[in-house]
């Protein structure tokens, strides 16, 4: 799997949240491992943006490494603090890809 994911292409959190405003665009969410309910639940998360024309990207950090959201909290804050999301639909069994979420422009953090 890790082979895959390295093969699509990458945005930075800026590009990302760009793409992801854009007309026809969805978010997806890939669950790597399932939640730890002795963990506080935490767990491991990725991002994606398909833009409108099915184009896959994935969310990577400043030094093109996947961005892994591993708790909650921070996933709470980037769907609905920084993306806008309408919805947020989390995957709870590592390898499952939770589709369709639309982020409402103008509603998150503003992007520099």
């Amino acid at each position: 799997m890790t082979t895959r994911r390295r093969a699509l292409p990458v945005l930075l959190e800026r590009d990302f949240r760009k793409m992801a405003a854009m007309e026809g665009a969805t978010v997806e969410i890939e669950c790597v491992s399932a939640p730890d309910p002795e963990g506080r639940f935490s767990g491991e998360w990725l991002f994606y943006v398909v833009n409108a024309s099915g184009e896959r990207f994935m969310l990577v950090t400043a030094l093109a490494r996947e961005r892994i959201v591993n708790s909650p909290i921070g996933m709470f804050g980037l769907a609905f603090g920084k993306l806008a999301l309408d919805h947020l639909d989390v995957p709870a069994v590592a390898g499952d890809v939770r589709r369709g979420m639309r982020s409402l422009a103008g509603r998150g953090d503003p992007v520099e």
